[in-house]
């Protein structure tokens, strides 16, 4: 009979191997596309480029006011990476699919918590190879380590146990804080799963663990959001409405915006994980 610790090992595998895999075709594709990167894909390797300029004067304060929209840790830390491997798109790439793999293994995590290992290994395998990923994979855009860092947060969360375990709630407030750097819509994304721990605490403990988290998750996003605090908002309403209405997308609210989604989660999913979704929700409404 094989033992839990060696089937998680072997699991493990697979989703290294599926990782590496899709790592590999990325590789290839870039090797063979020598297109430059155009509009909103080219602007965060400028960004990059500039932090590692930055980083080199030792100017923290411009790194934090480099961009007024987008928070500073994925250019940043793939300036980083850029100050020892001087190629912006080689740099820029090898961050997001470090990310991709951050993903992948939180997805596994996820799944196996909820159906068990082989079903992490599939969710872990269809999160890495959804289109919407391999093009994300493609380009540097905060879109998959936003998606990754979410992954990551609901990981820590459920560890945390309500706020009880003292380490995973220090750890959860770190992941949020580095959630909010990655991109405003983290908190969109997390705020249901916080919720519902928070309605679980039942002890002081958990209710001081959960401020230690929120302390945490504040003094890491706040250098950021403080002195934007007031304006972001209007930004994210101006992306949302005029700059969408300037890219041809139809107004909120009408009935083109709201089939949106629902029409994209074929082409951005794929056809199994859309076909197991289907087969979840039945199952969970029956």
């Amino acid at each position: 009979m094989t033992s839990p610790r060696f089937r998680s090992l072997g699991e493990w595998a697979l989703v290294g191997g599926a990782f590496a895999a899709l790592v590999a075709v990325v590789a290839v594709w870039l090797a063979l596309d020598q297109r430059p990167p155009e509009w909103a894909h080219a602007h965060p390797l400028e960004r990059v480029v500039a932090c590692a300029k930055d980083i080199g004067r030792g100017d923290g304060r411009a790194i934090l006011e480099r961009a007024a929209f987008y928070p500073p840790l994925v250019p940043g830390t793939a300036a980083l990476v850029y100050r020892l491997w001087p190629s912006d798109v080689a740099a820029a790439q090898a961050v997001v699919l470090a990310f991709l793999g951050l993903g992948m293994g939180a997805v596994y995590v996820l799944g196996r918590r909820v159906a068990g290992g082989a079903g992490g290994v599939v969710a872990a395998v269809l999160f890495g190879s959804a289109p919407f990923v391999v093009f994300s994979s493609l380009r540097f855009q905060l879109d998959l380590p936003l998606a990754s860092l979410v992954a990551l947060a609901l990981v820590v969360l459920l560890r945390a146990e309500g706020f009880r375990h003292p380490g995973w709630s220090l750890a959860a407030g770190v992941v949020l804080g580095l959630g909010m750097l990655t991109k405003p819509p983290f908190a969109v994304y997390v705020l249901p799963a916080l919720v519902l721990v928070a309605a679980r605490i039942r002890a002081r403990r958990g209710v001081i663990n959960a401020g230690l988290a929120a302390l945490i998750a504040a003094a890491l996003s706040l250098p950021w959001y403080g002195p934007r605090l007031f304006g972001i908002a209007p930004d994210i309403a101006a992306r949302s409405f005029r700059q969408a209405a300037e890219s041809g997308h139809p107004d909120p609210l009408t009935a083109a915006a709201l089939a949106l989604y629902p029409t994209w989660f074929l082409p951005q999913f794929g056809v199994v994980a859309v076909l197991l979704f289907a087969i979840g929700f039945l199952v969970g409404v029956g």
